[in-house]
């Protein structure tokens, strides 16, 4: 075994203890508090935007309101109807809605998770394992995309390092579904 299958095990071994201590309600919380949940909920406001918008009621609203800025005659109200304001503050009542409702499915799973019961403590235990697990292979996929990225000496020599693999991560390296997923991504954006 190399020093890299030993690392394998490291990162494997200690994701599990982790995940096994935190539980999988607490790392819920971490994962999506903060940053990571305004970024989530800003996602999901940019997804549920253009549904919303469509509703009738809500295009009753936007118009209201677009014709009340309009019999205004002031230069900044035409500014804020240049910009679309009605829609801006469409996605901001949106984006408020959005992270009320994914702080009370956070803290209501974290709950039920962390219940003072034995088969949820279990449960909630062993998700929490593997969702530290899941963690660990994301990092580390990102890790090898990102080695692929710089390119030159660095990805040569890390793919060397690597080659022989007892988990058979040079194959993992090489056919990383990170790098197909960008350039996916890349394709349809034509960037």
């Amino acid at each position: 075994m190399q020093v890299i299958d030993w690392i394998a095990i490291a990162v494997v071994l200690g994701s599990l203890a982790i995940g096994t201590l935190l539980g999988f309600g607490k790392q819920l919380k971490i994962f999506t508090g903060g940053i990571i949940g305004v970024l989530i909920s800003i996602v999901v406001t940019y997804f549920c935007f253009g549904v919303v918008s469509s509703w009738g009621f809500v295009q009753d609203i936007m118009l209201r309101l677009h014709e009340a800025m309009e019999n205004a005659n002031n230069g900044i109200v035409d500014i804020l109807i240049k910009i679309g304001i009605e829609k801006i503050i469409l996605a901001v009542a949106l984006f408020i809605i959005i992270q009320v409702i994914r702080v009370i499915i956070v803290n209501i799973i974290k709950g039920v998770f962390e219940a003072d019961n034995v088969v949820l403590r279990t449960i909630n235990r062993l998700i929490g394992a593997l969702f530290m697990l899941a963690v660990a292979v994301m990092v580390t996929l990102l890790v090898f995309h990102i080695i692929q990225l710089i390119g030159g000496g660095t990805a040569e020599s890390f793919k060397e390092n690597i080659s022989g693999s007892v988990f058979k991560l040079d194959w993992v390296y090489e056919n990383n579904p990170l790098r197909f997923i960008f350039r996916k991504i890349g394709e349809t954006v034509n960037i």
